[in-house]
């Protein structure tokens, strides 16, 4: 990475960081993007070469990771069983620090109050989950109805580990978590998948 590419890096932190800090201070509708920038050190104009609005900014964190699951579903081995690359790729992108597992907590706890982002949340879960439907067809040679089975289920597994690591006292780590839920959905009859339903009579 370059100089100027750090130096960006570095404005769109101090901007994310001020918007998580005035979000967390006074609501993030109140939150202002002068108030931003000025909390960023940073002039307003600097804020919107960067970003297009709050909404943007507070997102930030997950627009820059859209695409990770299918880039370590590509980086698996060649032969190695879908599922199991599937496994490994929800493991790396929940094996985080403590440090970035703060970020995320704090990152949630504003998506749970400011209905704008969380709509737009769902346009970047739905990004993601392309990605990886096609990073599995290149590999599975199955089905679309499989791979898009697949990828909503992976998607799943993340989220409800990192639901877990938000929302409660166990400190079991978010891969580990899911680790669990991906055991327990391969136990079979002891997983509470849902049964197909015969016809109503």
């Amino acid at each position: 990475m370059g100089l100027r590419e750090k130096k960006a890096q570095k404005v769109r932190a101090a901007i994310y960081d001020a918007m998580i800090a005035l979000a967390e201070r006074d609501g993030y509708e109140a939150a202002t993007l002068e108030q931003v920038a000025e909390r960023a050190e940073v002039a307003v104009s600097t804020v919107y070469r960067y970003f297009t609005n709050k909404d943007a900014i507070l997102l930030d964190p997950v627009e820059r990771s859209i695409g990770a699951l299918a880039g370590h579903l590509r980086a698996r081995p060649e032969g190695e069983d879908v599922a199991v690359s599937l496994g490994w790729a929800a493991r790396a992108v929940l094996d985080l620090g403590s440090d970035e597992l703060a970020r995320i907590r704090r990152l949630r706890a504003q998506l749970d109050r400011a209905p704008g982002p969380r709509a737009r949340l769902w346009d970047l879960v739905h990004r993601e989950r392309l990605l990886l439907e096609a990073a599995i067809a290149e590999r599975g040679g199955r089905d679309q109805l499989w791979n898009a089975a697949a990828a909503h289920l992976t998607l799943m597994i993340v989220g409800m580990a990192h639901d877990h690591a938000r929302d409660s006292l166990d400190d079991t780590a978010p891969a580990d978590y899911a680790d669990r839920i991906i055991t327990m959905l391969h136990e079979g009859a002891a997983a509470p998948i849902p049964v197909r339903a015969g016809r109503a009579g």
